[in-house]
């Protein structure tokens, strides 16, 4: 009984692909942050703020 289940079967394995490995270089004409900067031109006067405007300190204790 038991070798008639064994004949039965069949082999179903999937035929073995080995893996790869590729990659690709990018050449980027300006670099990543180039457009994240924020450039404010003198005001009429000709001033240049070049302070930070400060705010009130957050002083709360945070539980983590």
């Amino acid at each position: 009984m038991m070798k008639e289940k064994e004949s039965v079967k069949t082999d179903c394995r999937e035929t073995y692909t080995s893996p790869t490995l590729s990659f690709s270089f990018i050449e980027m004409e300006n670099g990543i942050a180039a457009g994240s900067a924020k450039v404010i031109p003198p005001d009429n006067g000709g001033k240049v703020q070049e302070e930070w405007q400060s705010g009130t300190d957050d002083n709360r204790t945070i539980d983590w």
